[in-house]
């Protein structure tokens, strides 16, 4: 594993304890992330003690290069997204609570670094695109000469059926 985003619980003397990770492409490059082609992100961690546990507040803030839905081209977004973790000891590995990781009594402490990726997933607006006239200049012309091509295809005519439906209502 990993250990490059792992937060070591149990050795922690001082709470809050502040931790800063600073991620950038080769994070996102890795195999299992093949949503982000790259960017720049800034993670800044807070753990407290919480009775047997921990809570693991987490804000990301940064830009993230994705794919544009619109030309298939780079384009950069801002991300900017928080949540609060609990930790606790437990001997169940998973838990039903989105926001609850387990950690048994082996283990010394918990991996953020998928948490902080699903963080910048979801922090990404639905539709990525370029600003309006930022997008690949080839591309939209293709995409402009196809839509064209696409509204010359209809026919303007209706069926009789409906020009008869129509009289009645007059």
């Amino acid at each position: 594993m990993d250990k490059k985003y792992f937060i070591e619980l149990r050795s922690l003397e001082e709470f809050p304890a502040k931790i800063h990770f600073t991620i950038g492409n080769d994070f996102f490059e890795e195999e299992d992330k093949p949503d982000i082609e790259g960017g720049l992100i800034d993670a800044d961690i807070t753990v407290r003690r919480l009775g047997e546990g921990f809570a693991i507040d987490i804000d990301i803030n940064g830009t993230l290069k994705v794919i544009c839905d619109r030309c298939l081209g780079i384009v950069e977004l801002p991300v900017e997204n928080s949540l609060e973790l609990r930790v606790e000891d437990s001997d169940v590995v998973e838990s039903d609570d989105e926001d609850l990781m387990c950690m048994t009594s082996d283990e010394t402490g918990v991996d953020v670094g998928w948490t902080i990726y699903e963080m910048a997933l979801l922090a990404l607006p639905i539709q990525k695109v370029h600003k309006d006239g930022e997008c690949d200049k080839s591309m939209m012309k293709i995409l402009d000469r196809y839509s064209k091509n696409g509204d010359n295809d209809k026919d303007e005519s209706t069926d009789p059926r409906w020009d008869a439906l129509k009289a009645l209502k007059k």
